[in-house]
């Protein structure tokens, strides 16, 4: 009986040191986005709403040119990408938030930013160009909404895929900034061709900003009717595109 009980006291403490060792292994390091300062907000914030203005105003100058839209998210991003990144656009703001890159009070200041340059480059595109045009969806058939619903959301799926395999170290495809740009710009061009029939730009800013100033600038509100597709079918890509990047993609690349 006393040999029985030595051996107990013995392996108890044997088996609690298991379960601190299983506990310790199976907490994840908690990945926290850097903190942001005040001024670093003021400066995302200024550069952001400049940046998504030239590309708002390109998105009319450039009549729907796949192109030039490209071109003019080269100079924007290029523009801007030193100071907030790049972004100019809500849904990329957004993966950025689920990838747990920036916080939750840092993307509303992207978000504000960028709807706030979106309005600003739609006014001056009027004051020079005279006109606005803004991505809109003429049909009300079912079918053919739900397809714009998928071409936005799987376009701006592949652009943002591009951008995390493009920023992310473990997976850029050149170091060069210029190249780099230039990647995401290709990017844009080749995603928005899944969204032709929508003329959208995968970019809730457009799709939301430039029909708001047609709405209450320009007194046309009949484009309203469908911008949801334009905010949501963005940010839902963007979400995915995030989650195939961490849980998917990099997996397979580490086998």
């Amino acid at each position: 009986m006393e040999s029985s009980e030595q051996q107990n006291q013995v392996q108890q403490p044997q088996t609690h040191l298991i379960q601190l060792d299983v506990e310790e292994t199976n907490e994840p390091p908690i990945k926290r986005p850097a903190p942001k300062t005040l001024g670093d907000l003021t400066i995302i914030f200024i550069f952001e709403t400049i940046g998504t203005g030239l590309f708002a105003y390109g998105i009319v100058a450039s009549n729907g040119s796949d192109i030039l839209i490209a071109a003019y998210l080269y100079a924007a991003i290029f523009l801007t990408c030193k100071f907030t990144g790049g972004h100019v656009n809500p849904a990329v703001s957004f993966s950025f938030y689920c990838d747990d890159t920036i916080s939750s009070w840092t993307l509303r200041i992207y978000w504000t930013a960028q709807l706030l340059g979106a309005v600003g480059g739609a006014w001056i595109a009027y004051l020079i160009l005279g006109v606005v045009t803004s991505p809109s969806i003429k049909s009300t058939n079912i079918e053919w909404m739900l397809a714009d619903l998928c071409g936005e959301a799987f376009g701006t799926f592949m652009f943002v895929l591009f951008i995390h395999i493009q920023v992310h170290e473990q997976t850029r495809q050149t170091n060069n900034d210029i190249a780099g740009i230039a990647w995401i710009a290709l990017a844009l061009f080749f995603s928005r061709q899944l969204s032709s029939h929508s003329g959208g730009c995968l970019n809730p800013a457009m799709g939301v900003g430039l029909e708001l100033f047609e709405a209450f600038w320009l007194n046309d509100t009949t484009k309203l009717a469908n911008f949801w597709v334009f905010l949501f079918a963005p940010l839902f890509g963007a979400y995915m595109a995030s989650i195939f990047y961490n849980s998917i993609y990099l997996p397979l690349l580490k086998k």
